[in-house]
């Protein structure tokens, strides 16, 4: 593989690395740009994009263990399970212990949490919208590719 200028700036021990160069700065910023955004979105709801990640994980499995929750969400399991919890005081979700492991819970969307899940897709659709609307379908395959493949190589 070829290595040339760009990687050697983007490498933090090189003499030439900065926080411009850095593909990790840039991501951090947009992450963060996200969620400042998201969050103001969703406060007049009641909502938050942790709550948002959880609906959505929840409305893609039928129900999932605190501990893959916390994995999908890349969020530690102590966290997560206080989160969990909250949500499910909220009647969000609802919490039971796994048939077969008794020291596992499992967590399923409610009702209340479907129809949450509904509002909160509306305003992501917003920032959705104003974040891509000059991406083409070829970027966003690219830029999902290149994404996945480094979360791959982290992980």
């Amino acid at each position: 593989m070829k290595r040339g200028k760009i990687w050697q700036q983007a490498q933090p021990t090189s003499s030439e690395f900065s926080p411009e160069t850095s593909p990790f700065f840039h991501l951090s910023r947009l992450i963060g740009l996200y969620h400042l955004r998201m969050d103001s979105h969703l406060k007049p709801i009641g909502m938050d994009v942790p709550r948002w990640r959880v609906l959505n994980i929840l409305h893609e499995y039928e129900y999932a263990t605190i501990s893959r929750i916390a994995d999908l969400a890349v969020i530690r399991v102590s966290t997560m399970t206080k989160l969990i919890y909250r949500m499910e005081n909220e009647t969000l979700v609802s919490t039971c212990v796994s048939q077969s492991d008794g020291r596992v819970t499992e967590v399923r969307l409610t009702e209340a949490g479907n129809a949450a899940l509904e509002q909160v897709r509306v305003k992501a659709g917003l920032i959705f919208e104003r974040a891509f609307h000059d991406i083409s379908d070829e970027e966003m395959q690219k830029f999902m590719h290149l994404t996945r493949k480094i979360y791959d190589n982290i992980f």
